[in-house]
């Protein structure tokens, strides 16, 4: 007769179920793929011309792979001449996989009638190891009105009301690469197809204004800063930049350069940050760097950044 199998002993049985247990712990002790998103940050940069922008930014996790976030500040540009001090506001949510990230946002800048500029951007980006690539998409609508010196027709000059806008899309690569276990390189390029558009005294122009009259480009649109870079329309725009990281530390320095729309010049730009963990849940980021433009000439700029996570 063949023998029934013995049931399994009491050691066997609490073998599986530390088994079943160690594996959950496993799984719960996996961060989530939003893991970091929690935090507050308030940041400041500002140029020796007097150009600054404030932003303070609320991040906050839905779920375990997504979150949403809010900005709001200001930003002043006095190097062409003018005052143009636009509030912004901004709003973004985005959700993340093991190997994925996926984000859309949306920034509004407003200075009364005399400025106004909506981006609209959205990243996807595929990671591994370290490792990152990410595909970029933009759309800029953005209008600037004023007045701008006109030659009269008895001699001198006097004021006559101008508006000028500009609009178009954008497509831009980016991406991270780990090199050995403390440092990355990283880099970005964007490709931008605006369109501008100007009035002068009740006579239209489109194509190129801004080029053939740069009176009206600084008077409208103001100088370009780099401490203001988000509000300079570029054609092209290349960035590359390395990290070193330490346990409590990191150190960043990178050089951006790009070209302004309807050939008003050049922005460059290189740039040294050191973002250092000063206490649980706290980092705080100085740094210094020096740009350049055919418009605001030389200027010597500085940012910190403080962020608190929990």
């Amino acid at each position: 007769m063949r023998t029934p199998p013995r049931p399994p002993s009491a050691v066997a049985a609490i073998a599986l179920v530390a088994a079943v247990v160690a594996s959950g712990a496993s799984v719960a002790d996996t961060p989530p793929a939003n893991d970091g998103m929690r935090y507050v940050n308030a940041s400041v940069q500002a140029d020796n011309q007097h150009d600054l922008q404030a932003l303070t930014t609320i991040s906050l996790p839905v779920g375990e792979h997504a979150w949403v976030q809010a900005t709001g500040g200001t930003s002043r540009s006095e190097e062409a001449g003018g005052d143009r001090r636009p509030a912004i506001l901004a709003l973004a949510a985005g959700a993340a996989g093991p190997d994925w990230q996926a984000t859309l946002g949306a920034t509004q800048r407003a200075d009364a009638s005399r400025f106004r500029q909506t981006d609209l951007a959205s990243a996807l980006d595929w990671r591994h190891a370290g490792n990152d690539l990410g595909l970029d998409l933009t759309h800029r609508r953005s209008l600037a009105s004023g007045s701008v010196e006109v030659a009269s027709a008895i001699g001198g000059s006097t004021a006559v009301p101008a508006q000028a806008r500009i609009a178009g899309t954008g497509v831009g690569l980016h991406g991270t690469l780990a090199v050995g276990e403390h440092a990355s390189v990283y880099a970005a390029v964007a490709r931008n197809h605006y369109r501008s558009s100007s009035q002068q005294a009740g006579a239209a122009t489109s194509g190129g204004p801004l080029a053939s009259n740069p009176v009206l480009a600084q008077a409208l649109f103001g100088g370009t800063s780099v401490v203001n870079r988000d509000e300079v329309a570029l054609d092209r725009s290349a960035l590359v930049g390395a990290t070193w990281r330490w346990s409590r530390a990191a150190v960043s320095a990178e050089y951006a350069t790009g070209q302004v729309h309807d050939n008003a010049g050049t922005l460059r730009s290189v740039d040294v940050k050191t973002a250092i963990d000063v206490a649980p849940g706290w980092r705080v980021t100085p740094g210094l760097g020096r740009g350049t433009s055919e418009q605001g000439g030389r200027a010597t700029f500085a940012s910190l950044s403080v962020t608190h996570g929990w």
